[in-house]
């Protein structure tokens, strides 16, 4: 199973802008295979508010679930001062067992 981090980070005063996009009903849907299985937000401690929100898709819908994670967060990304970053993750023993080869 692959795992997709999206983190997104806004100054405060942009909350309500953000809410909107958040409740629109024409944001693009996201594909039946690609799951939220975590989202958690945050102050940090420069005064941003900060997302993250994890996703799991099928390892052979890489290319299909990042596309999709782009669209969305497009959307996001239109409000000013909004930024976003999607990284590639897994399970820490998943990477114990990289490393050990």
């Amino acid at each position: 199973m692959g795992k997709f981090m999206v983190k997104g980070w806004y100054p405060p005063n942009k909350h309500k802008e953000l809410l909107k996009v958040y409740m629109s009903k024409d944001k693009p849907v996201y594909p039946d295979f690609l799951k939220k299985t975590l989202h958690l937000t945050t102050i940090n401690s420069d005064g941003n508010w900060q997302n993250y929100a994890l996703y799991e898709f099928p390892d052979d819908k890489t290319k299909e679930a990042t596309k999709a994670l782009l669209k969305r967060y497009a959307l996001y990304a239109s409000v000013d001062g909004y930024r976003f970053v999607v990284e590639n993750v897994m399970d820490a023993e998943e990477g114990i067992k990289l490393l050990m080869g």
